[in-house]
């Protein structure tokens, strides 16, 4: 009796609730931030928000994830359970299946450097994520020996940084007033970007956009002589500005968007609701010069409709279970008729969709590595393969971007089928590089 009386016992306590521990709150560094003004907001003190986060100074970097409080210990038993909206909120409008590998992880950078990362970079599009790491310790920062001859200025850009972080980081110091044998803390390096230009792009504009002197950025790039380089030249830029100012946060079904970018107007498209097409900088860019690459081709230009991307602020747009960060679009398809409005949005015969300019769009986003899926009704990619495979893509490329001919429920290639999609794409852009939130 007392046997089995002690096994009810042990069963109850392993049924009993345990206490689980939460997540710690966050926040991330905006311009203007410092550690004071953080903690001001939190209730919390300097001193616990650098243990929290094994800080050594009071050096923070814009879009760097700070821990503002404890982990909490909460009850199961207690805890509300999470209620969606609907009872299909949680389903997003994709496939049961996986849509790609996941980017590969960052090669450790060298610990005399920061890690370079790749702007507006089409070739660099789905590198791995610059600072997606696990929390790690931050080392202490560099110290220099002030030599003879040394000004601040040559100091800073030796160790690719600006005068103001280096006053900053040492109290007392005076511009004007170093002296050989004297011991600088140079701090940690700032990340290395490279901005590679495009049309229209000056080296003001891009200095402006990563905060740093336009004398800076002429020093870290001694060989631009000239004024105005052509598009496609690499600048490299020291700065600890985010790459790109807009993040797309969340799931495409459970998502936002920060800082969103509208996207501007084309001869290549028409747009039908301008409050409907908000997107991240990465987004409305890739979509500008996919159709770029379609009129650089084309003689005649043909217009297409983009109906929706996101909302302003991102989340739920009507009609759609995605959309909601930012990286969806719904494009119609190219087609033999078009009116001055744009291709329209309803069924048509296969044999009727514009393949070459159709491609053309497409293989822009998929030689560049910017798709996560595409979304064509297979129908039409029966036409797409066997023109892309006529214009020498080889069978290795085709079995990597397209499903066909493998079947409408096979989840191979880029480029897939889902139903409703007989009138118009559906494009999902990668995951920026940059935005930590963004969840594939």
């Amino acid at each position: 009796m007392f046997r089995t009386l002690g096994i009810a016992l042990l069963c109850l306590v392993a049924l009993a609730p345990s206490r689980v521990e939460a997540e710690a709150p966050t926040v991330i560094v905006k311009q203007g931030d410092a550690l004071s003004l953080i903690a001001e907001r939190a209730g919390v003190s300097v001193e616990q928000i650098k243990e929290w986060n094994h800080l050594n100074g009071d050096l923070i970097r814009i879009g760097q994830k700070l821990v503002v409080g404890p982990s909490t210990k909460v009850d199961p038993a207690k805890a509300e359970p999470a209620v969606a909206d609907s009872a299909d909120d949680s389903i997003d409008w994709t496939p049961p299946f996986d849509y790609g590998s996941a980017a590969p992880e960052a090669p450790e950078a060298p610990n005399d450097r920061a890690p370079r990362v790749a702007a507006r970079d089409p070739a660099t599009a789905v590198a791995a994520r610059a600072y997606d790491k696990p929390a790690e310790k931050k080392k202490r920062g560099r110290t220099y020996r002030v030599q003879t001859g040394d000004t601040l200025t040559g100091i800073a850009l030796k160790h690719d940084t600006t005068v103001a972080e280096l006053l900053a980081s040492n109290p007392g110091l005076e511009a004007d007033r170093i002296y050989p044998g004297q011991t600088i803390d140079v701090g940690a390096p700032r990340p290395e970007v490279v901005f590679k230009l495009e049309r229209g792009d000056t080296l003001l504009a891009a200095a402006n956009r990563y905060d740093v002197s336009a004398r800076d950025l002429a020093r870290w790039n001694a060989r631009l002589n000239d004024r105005t380089p052509r598009a496609g030249t690499d600048v490299r830029i020291y700065t600890r500005v985010p790459v790109s100012p807009s993040e797309a946060i969340g799931p495409t079904n459970r998502g936002r968007l920060e800082n969103p970018v509208l996207l501007p107007p084309h001869r290549g498209y028409v747009i039908r609701t301008p409050a409907r097409t908000y997107g991240t900088e990465e987004t409305t860019r890739w979509i500008v010069a996919a159709f770029e690459a379609v009129d650089a081709k084309f003689k005649h230009t043909k217009v297409v409709r983009v109906h929706d991307i996101s909302d302003r602020n991102g989340g739920r747009l009507r009609d759609h279970k995605s959309h909601q960060n930012g990286r969806d679009a719904d494009i119609s398809y190219y087609q033999d008729e078009c009116s001055s409005s744009g291709c329209r949005f309803d069924g048509f015969r296969s044999s009727e969709l514009d393949v070459a300019r159709q491609w053309t769009l497409l293989e822009y986003w998929l030689r560049n590595g910017q798709a996560e899926m595409i979304f064509v009704d297979y129908r039409l990619q029966a036409r797409l393969y066997r023109y892309a495979k006529r214009r020498g893509v080889t069978k290795a490329q085709l079995d990597r971007w397209i499903q066909y001919p493998r079947g409408r429920y096979e989840p191979e290639g880029v480029i897939r089928h889902f139903p409703n999609h007989e009138d118009h794409l559906h494009v999902r852009f990668v995951c920026p590089y940059s935005d930590l939130k963004c969840r594939p």
